[in-house]
């Protein structure tokens, strides 16, 4: 078909309204807002480099109780058992030491009516002896006799109180509240005064022990807190003891790190940060400002035109939630700590500041 020019020139100008029309349209459509971003401000703080101090969680209370009495072990308490301080955790059978509980009950009645027989028997012989009635060694015979009376009724007490005593504890009661994790002696053995029967330990009381090389344990100081990383987590703790005694080998002392009730398991492996040497002025920001790749570690900042900037830094020294960080970044800039994982560089932002 042949298409006059003046044909040509009008399929021209309703393709190029058609156009117009559509960039009008586009011009019109509303832009995609920018994103929302927490920010905080880089700032300065003082901080010491740190060393790892490899740890155990361990039980402040960790007891194998014992037996004090012998005889068959009557019942032991299942592992697993959560005791508080003063439940029985094991019997002893009790059938022997009431036995002897008896006699000594009544060797002491025996002894005691024996000794108000002598003793006035005495006191009879003195009257007479003093009204020349009978001879000295009658008397001194009757008073010996009340004197040695005295001293069986003595003794005889003291085995009253030690059948008491093993009557009593041949029920093992728990000294402080904890769990049972292990039975060491099984219903129907024969145990004997020193014989362990359980493990009893008190899981709500752990605290992560260390050895510190003398020469870190200077920068240390009780009721300090510091960094302890344990199964990949870190919580700040406090350092409840420093042993002041060092290892000859070595020369290492020891450190005890208080943790809190299921901050951990009696076993577990930790790691203490501990400073190494004295504090210095390092710039810091928050441990979620940094974005990790393959090639090198990242801090977003944004400007005052709300413009994020992505920078290369290097990390230093940690202090608990904060890193010390190296690069183009200064005291008082504004770094975004949450939002930053999918921002192009140089992309405008809506800054939020993090509670």
């Amino acid at each position: 078909m042949t298409i006059w020019p003046t044909q040509f020139l009008r399929v021209l100008a309703g393709a190029a309204a058609l156009c117009a029309a559509s960039f009008a349209q586009a011009q019109q459509a509303p832009q995609a807002p920018p994103p929302k971003v927490a920010v905080v401000q880089a700032r300065t703080v003082k901080m010491a480099p740190k060393v790892a101090l490899p740890g155990t969680v361990v039980a402040r209370s960790d007891s194998h109780l014992a037996s004090e009495v012998e005889g068959r072990v009557a019942w032991v308490a299942e592992v697993g058992t959560i005791a508080k301080a003063g439940d029985i955790v094991a019997r002893i059978d009790k059938n022997v030491a009431g036995m002897q509980l008896t006699s000594d009950k009544a060797n002491v009645a025996r002894l005691a009516a024996q000794l108000r027989f002598d003793s006035s028997q005495a006191e009879r012989m003195d009257r007479l002896y003093s009204q020349s009635a009978i001879a000295k060694a009658t008397r001194d015979q009757a008073s010996s006799t009340r004197d040695m009376d005295t001293a069986a009724f003595a003794q005889a007490q003291a085995s009253l109180r030690k059948s008491e005593y093993q009557y009593n504890h041949s029920e093992i009661r728990a000294p402080f509240p904890g769990r049972v994790v292990a039975r060491l002696i099984n219903p129907g053995e024969y145990a004997a005064p020193g014989k362990e029967i359980v493990r009893l330990v008190d899981t709500d009381s752990i605290e992560v022990k260390a050895q510190a090389p003398i020469d870190t344990a200077h920068f240390l100081h009780e009721g300090m807190p510091v960094t302890v990383q344990i199964a990949k987590n870190a919580v700040i703790a406090i350092v409840r003891a420093i042993v002041p005694v060092g290892d000859e080998l070595s020369r290492t002392i020891e450190v005890r790190v208080a943790l809190k009730a299921g901050q951990a398991f009696v076993g577990d492996a930790a790691k203490v940060l501990v400073p190494s040497a004295a504090t210095r002025d390092v710039l810091a920001v928050p441990r979620d400002a940094l974005v990790l790749r393959e090639d090198n570690t990242y801090v977003f900042k944004v400007d005052g035109k709300n413009v994020a900037t992505r920078v290369a830094v290097k990390t230093g020294t940690e202090d608990g939630a904060l890193v010390e960080v190296r690069g183009a970044i200064k005291a008082g800039e504004r770094v975004i700590v949450r939002g930053a994982e999918r921002l192009e560089a140089r992309q405008k932002v809506q800054p939020i500041l993090a509670s």
